[in-house]
Order: structure tokens, then C-alpha cells, then sequence
């Protein structure tokens, strides 16, 4: 069996999680130099003000960055490579945004507290120097509700990093699929109550079911795919945007699991498949990155890519899932591309060899509002050329990180709250961002 086909859930990808041997490690390890004791809370900077109509906000020079994570896939005793390699990502680009794009956690936790501390442990890098972030869901993050019983499903991983300071994930509510569709308007520097630019978040689901309307779905894709419901939410967003600022308004758009046409591009076309066809599609679509494993879209193509296209001011789709991948390029004037695997829990490259952590990385995205385009280019950032620890096995924290004391675990006892110390931005010139948000889905 392909390790990428699962026959159902409970043969996914995340049983392909690294089996050689769990490394312990000594505190000091993780971000902070420190280990904390599960359930621990911590004070952390008080979110900055900003103006209530737009969460983000370019840069006094027109100048605005967004830094994608994905799979960090791991339980409540995160690889603290994982958590170091995000944040020195963070202190050498600064970001203004930055996101976990799905799997942020695997099916490793075996009670909800611990569901609580996998994630904390991974978005702790983005809340500690005040960045302002959100995640995406993906089809591994409600994997311990079926495997452990956790009881904890996306909805309640929702409403648990909303409660931190610099999450912009949207509120509760009617939605068109799923819990983390959003739009997140970055505010113009040159035009101050104008958009510049969009950042369109969506959730593509899990797993599908083994059965479709009687029939058995063995031939089909396992995984879940952009409901029809979602691209008519972005669709009216994106008409609302450009008639509230006279004119369509540029972004790009981030979900877990690819597109059909992310595999067509590599190839040149749905009905190409070989090593030639691809060299040809690679000097038409301007292909760069890497392709080790298929790429593993959804069970059906509802049509977000051809939505996109036609709309015309979503200028790239990029997604995750697939850990080895990390190419990209320009399909009929749409940019579609990975971030390969973010965390050093999840197979990777040639597991269990030293090549099995070389393409554990980030992917930079660079917005200057001063030219026509404003999204000005990508590139990658690489753990093993921040200086990595390449060793195969698993090097977990010792003990769970601290959840900041304004956050709300859910069945936790709520700790004192004191006063808020001064700020201390981690990410300099980007200081003026406020949590909320325009156009969340219904």
C-alpha cells in the first residue's frame, strides 16, 4: 500500500510517523532555554492596538511578510527541533503573519489536556514574540479523537487558540465548512483605510467516508476536499472587498490539503504523467522545489483553483500534506505551491537515514504594496541550514511548555491574572496589529 493511501483513517499517514526509537532529551532544549510542568501557565506580552477594521497591517515602507508552517504534527511532547527551528525562522524574518497551514498536531495525544499542550507547545513560538497568527485545520489534527478518545474535535481546538492574544483565527458561528475559514485584510500603508491585500484561510477537511451514496469508495482519494459552500463564501468576500474598496483586492490563499491542479501542473495537464511531460511543464509553469511523494488531493475537485482563477485576485494557492514536496510554479496565471513538512515528529525524507530531516522547512512569502502585484516572491527557508540537529530519531522536550496564563484551557482551573508587563514586540517594526478580523465565513 502507498504509505500516502490510506485504506481508511485509521491507516493514514500519521502510523508512518517515525518508528525508530524515541530519543529522550535534557531541558534546555525546547524554545525558551526551559521546560515547564504540564498545566504551568506563563506571562506573555499584552497584544498591541491597532486600527479595529483590518488585523494586519504593511509596514511603513509598503513592505509586509507572511512565514508559512505545516505538519508540525507531534503530541504533547513536541521534537523540540520542531519548535527551535520556528523560532529562529521567526527572529530572522519578522514576519508580520505568520501560520500553521494544517496538521498542527497528530493523533500522539491521549487526553484533551494533552491535545491542549501539542498545540500550545507549537504556536507558543508566534504568541511569545507577539506575531500575530492562525492555523489552519487538516485531516490529522481530530486524529486522537478516534485513536485515544480525546473527545476533542476541531471545533474545540478553535476555541482554544482563539483565547490567546495574537491568534486571529476567526469566532464561533455559522460557517460554510469546517472551523478556520477566514479572510484577514492587511491594511495599506500609502492608504490607510484601504485593504492592500488579502489572506484567505481555509479548512479542507479530514478524511472522507469509505462509502459514497452506497458505493464503496476504495478507488477514490481518502481525503477530504474545499466544499462547494466554501468557494461561494469566498467568492461573495472577494466581491465584498472589492466593491467596499473600489477595486479587487490581491492575496493569497492557504490551505491543508492540494488542489488537482497542483499535480497537473507538475505534469502539464490531468492527462500527463511522465518524467518528459514533466520536464516540459517545468519550462512553461516556471517550476522550482522538489517532488518526492504524489500529490494527494481530496476525494472530489469542487472547483476552488478554476474559482480562483476566474475571480483574478487570489495570486497563489498553497497548501501542505504532502511532507516531501516543496515545489511550486505558475498554472495559468495562478501560483501553486508547498511548504514541505514543518515538524521533525512526521516521516520526511528517507526516514530513519540522515536525509530524512533535509526538507524540513518554512516557506517566506514577500508583499511589497508598492508594486502592481504586491505578492513580490517566495522562497524557503531550510532547518538544516539554521543549523539543525539532523539525527533521525525523535528528540522530544521533556515536559509540555507553558500555557500562558491568559489562555483558556478548557477544563483547567482559570489561574490569576495579573497585570500586563510592558510590551516587548518580538518582531520590531511590525507592532501595530489588533485581533480582528474581515469577512470570516458564516
Amino acid at each position: 500500500m502507498d504509505e500516502n493511501s490510506p485504506q481508511h483513517p485509521g491507516l493514514s499517514r500519521r502510523n508512518l510517523l517515525l518508528g525508530g526509537g524515541i530519543a529522550a532529551v535534557t531541558a534546555g532544549a525546547a524554545l525558551t532555554g526551559k521546560t515547564a510542568t504540564a498545566g504551568a501557565q506563563q506571562q506573555l506580552p499584552a497584544q498591541p492596538t491597532g486600527h479595529p477594521s483590518f488585523p494586519l497591517f504593511f509596514n511603513a515602507d509598503g513592505r509586509f511578510k507572511i512565514v508559512q508552517f505545516n505538519d508540525t504534527q507531534d503530541d504533547h511532547l513536541t521534537d523540540r527541533r520542531t519548535i527551535e527551528f520556528m523560532a529562529r525562522v521567526l527572529d530572522q524574518e519578522k514576519p508580520g503573519f505568520a501560520l500553521i497551514n494544517g496538521d498542527v498536531i497528530s493523533s500522539g495525544p491521549q487526553n484533551p489536556e494533552q491535545v491542549y499542550q501539542a498545540i500550545n507547545n507549537v504556536v507558543l513560538p508566534m504568541e511569545e514574540r507577539a506575531i500575530p497568527w492562525a492555523i489552519t485545520f487538516g485531516n490529522h489534527d481530530e486524529d486522537s479523537v478516534d485513536d485515544a478518545g480525546t473527545g476533542v474535535h476541531e471545533k474545540q481546538m478553535a476555541d482554544f487558540v482563539r483565547t490567546y492574544r495574537h491568534n486571529l483565527n476567526p469566532p464561533a458561528g455559522d460557517r460554510a465548512f469546517g472551523h478556520s475559514d477566514v479572510q484577514l485584510l492587511v491594511r495599506s500603508a500609502a492608504n490607510p483605510a484601504s485593504a492592500a491585500f488579502a489572506i484567505w484561510l481555509l479548512d479542507s477537511g479530514n478524511y472522507m467516508p469509505a462509502e459514497f451514496q452506497n458505493q464503496a469508495g476504495d478507488d477514490m482519494p481518502h481525503y477530504d476536499y474545499i466544499r462547494p459552500a466554501q468557494i461561494e463564501w469566498y467568492l461573495e468576500n472577494s466581491r465584498a472587498a472589492e466593491e467596499r474598496f473600489g477595486q479587487k483586492v490581491p492575496g493569497l490563499m492557504y490551505f491543508h490539503i492540494p488542489t488537482y491542479e497542483h499535480r497537473d501542473m507538475w505534469f502539464g495537464g490531468p492527462s500527463k504523467s511522465s518524467a518528459i511531460d514533466h520536464l516540459s511543464a517545468e519550462k512553461k509553469h516556471g517550476i522550482v522545489g522538489e517532488k518526492h511523494e504524489d500529490v494527494y488531493f481530496g476525494s472530489f475537485n469542487s472547483g476552488i483553483y478554476a474559482a480562483v482563477r476566474d475571480r483574478g485576485d487570489v495570486q497563489g494557492i498553497y497548501c501542505g500534506h504532502d511532507h516531501i514536496n516543496s515545489f511550486y510554479g505558475d498554472y495559468y496565471g495562478v501560483q501553486l505551491g508547498y511548504c514541505p513538512g514543518t515538524g521533525f515528529a512526521p516521516y520526511g525524507l528517507l526516514d530513519g537515514t540522515r536525509a530524512q530531516h533535509t526538507l524540513r522547512g518554512a516557506r517566506v512569502f514577500e508583499l511589497n504594496e508598492n508594486t502592481e502585484r504586491v505578492y513580490e516572491s517566495t522562497r524557503l527557508v531550510f532547518a538544516k541550514d539554521l543549523g539543525a540537529d539532523m539525527a533521525p530519531a525523535k528528540q522530544p522536550i521533556d515536559a509540555p511548555a507553558a500555557f500562558p496564563v491568559y489562555v483558556t484551557v478548557p477544563g483547567a482551573q482559570p489561574a490569576p491574572t495579573p497585570e500586563p508587563p510592558s510590551q516587548t514586540h518580538g518582531s520590531g517594526e511590525f507592532s501595530s496589529h489588533v485581533s480582528s478580523f474581515f469577512g470570516s465565513s458564516r
